[in-house]
């Protein structure tokens, strides 16, 4: 059974057309049981010119899809209505569907796919033209029809749509665009009433909606679903689409089947918890068991980036993914987590709160302790394994890993701010002020970063040695070389601290492990957003390979 929820995704403050909020209800299905925040394949549903979010088909759908384990979002777009149609342009289809792409995403949607019912179809292709949205696995169009421009010319005829065009076209360059009224009757089911410039937005012959314009820049894959057999013409246009003629009662067999066809799965949902240890302070983290309640050996610590927290976005999605696999998933507070921890936390504090919560799995019975670092957490395992081996870690996953810390600072702030740097911080630690003296630097990305990504770095003198300075113990290429368990190198091709050379430098200086494997995602950045729940697939699989679980 499906549960039916009205949600609010509009984010914007500012009153829409008319004074009145755009967006104050989009219809959300979800399967049976299912709790905001775990990962679920999902639809969001683009309507019909002149729909509304309970229209039949979206009505129809949204439960036969909850019901196969999928949600859907039927989106009330700010141009349902007459209200909106008047003012409305094609432009605020983007906004509002990457406000509805945002709320899924934000609330543990993963594998998002965008369902266009006839020209809510083109604003799905011009969206992904337009974004290239990673988080969009690929676009499904019902009974699709050609660019607006040609579509209308077709229905109304070529006088008729010229006449209006140019009638429009002299309201918006005498400055009346909004004000001007557009009343268009195409047939007994079709009609637009619209001011001039937002009817030219959509409609006119110079319109930015054709789709021959948007189909050469479209990486998704389409499904194109009619009831009718498409027009020579319309293939042509959407050259690139699957195309299936199904009755409109299967539409939502067809759907799933195209999802779990392109990677989407239906996972179970894993219990979790709230834990804590003292490490000597009290750290708590969040512990997922295994989905199938089975008592497995093995479980993965994610230990988190630089100014993160249990909250990793990236952990989030990956842990109830893994939690599938029978594996137990812990991602733990350290004394660096968030902002304060990070300016005040020195290096060998994460020795010590890895150590804890690796007593805390083995004391909950797990025997194979799976060692997960992102980006400066990469420099945690591995140094972890490094300086205090454990008998029970089997395997290291570096994933998005770091540079190491002081040359890359070096690089970062320029020869002279880091040597003055590291004067002041001794200083302040002579006088006894480490604790308390900040260091204060502006620093720009080196390579491999594309844009020299500019930002303002401050932590205390003595966190700030023990991770920057010149003797500080937080390179990955020493670490590397002890580790005697198997490792994965795991990151984004765009990623801002690793390319191949840099992979291939850390695979030449680890000398003692039995393997290493590597993994890239294309046109993926640090974060790996878009591409969790594969993190925690490809994680598995290579623990599977080698022994680990």
């Amino acid at each position: 059974m499906s549960q039916l929820h009205l949600v609010n995704v509009w984010a914007d403050p500012q009153p829409g057309p008319g004074g009145f909020n755009p967006m104050p209800a989009s219809m959300l299905w979800l399967p049976d049981g299912h709790q905001v925040g775990y990962p679920a394949p999902a639809f969001i549903y683009s309507m019909r010119w002149g729909g509304y979010p309970y229209d039949p088909l979206p009505a129809s759908l949204g439960p036969q899809l909850a019901d196969r384990g999928y949600a859907m979002l039927s989106v009330c777009f700010r141009r349902r209505g007459m209200e909106g149609q008047l003012s409305a342009l094609p432009d605020n289809d983007l906004t509002d569907l990457k406000l509805a792409i945002d709320y899924l995403s934000c609330n543990g949607f993963v594998k998002i796919f965008l369902v266009g019912e006839e020209l809510g179809g083109n604003s799905i292709v011009r969206y992904m033209a337009k974004h290239k949205d990673s988080r969009v696995s690929g676009l499904a169009w019902f009974n699709p029809v050609s660019s607006p421009a040609d579509w209308l010319r077709e229905k109304v005829g070529a006088d008729k749509y010229a006449a209006t065009a140019e009638y429009a076209a002299i309201a918006a360059r005498q400055g009346a665009g909004m004000d001007v009224r557009i009343d268009l009757v195409a047939d007994k089911d079709f009609a637009i009433a619209q001011n001039a410039l937002p009817f030219l937005s959509w409609w006119g012959p110079a319109a930015d909606t054709r789709l021959d314009r948007m189909m050469p820049a479209l990486a998704a894959p389409v499904l194109a679903l009619a009831e009718t057999e498409a027009s020579p013409a319309l293939r042509q246009e959407l050259s690139s689409a699957q195309f299936v003629t199904a009755d409109t009662s299967s539409f939502g067999d067809k759907l799933a089947k195209w999802a779990a066809d392109a990677g989407a799965s239906l996972l179970r949902m894993p219990s979790m918890e709230l834990v804590a240890i003292d490490s000597p302070t009290r750290l708590t983290g969040l512990f997922w068991s295994p989905a199938d309640g089975a008592g497995g050996k093995t479980a993965t610590l994610l230990i988190h980036g630089l100014t993160s927290s249990p909250l990793s976005p990236l952990f989030l999605k990956m842990a109830p993914v893994l939690a599938q696999t029978g594996t137990a998933v812990l991602a733990p507070e350290m004394r660096r987590s968030g902002w304060a921890g990070h300016e005040t936390s020195v290096l060998d504090n994460d020795l010590i709160d890895i150590e804890a919560w690796v007593s805390f799995l083995l004391e909950r019975g797990y025997e194979k302790i799976v060692l997960a670092g992102a980006s400066i957490g990469s420099i945690s395992v591995g140094r972890y394994q490094s300086v205090k081996p454990h008998p029970n870690v089997v395997a290291i996953a570096h994933l998005m890993p770091t540079a190491d810390c002081p040359e890359w600072f070096r690089a970062a702030a320029g020869e002279g701010p880091y040597l003055a740097a590291v004067e002041q911080a001794d200083a302040a630690i002579d006088a006894g002020r480490g604790e308390a003296e900040l260091i204060d630097v502006d620093i720009r990305q080196p390579p491999p970063n594309k844009y020299g990504g500019r930002f303002r770095w401050t932590q205390r003198a003595a966190s700030w040695l023990s991770w920057w300075g010149p003797d500080a113990d937080s390179r990955n290429t020493v670490h590397i070389a002890n580790a005697g368990v198997p490792l994965l190198l795991l990151s984004g091709t765009d990623d801002s601290y690793n390319d191949e050379a840099r992979f291939a430098e850390l695979k030449a200086a680890a000398v003692n492990a039995p393997s290493i494997a590597e993994i890239w995602y294309p046109g993926i950045d640090h974060g790996l957003a878009g591409v969790e729940t594969r993190v925690a697939t490809d994680l598995h699989a290579w623990l599977q390979s080698v022994g680990a679980v």
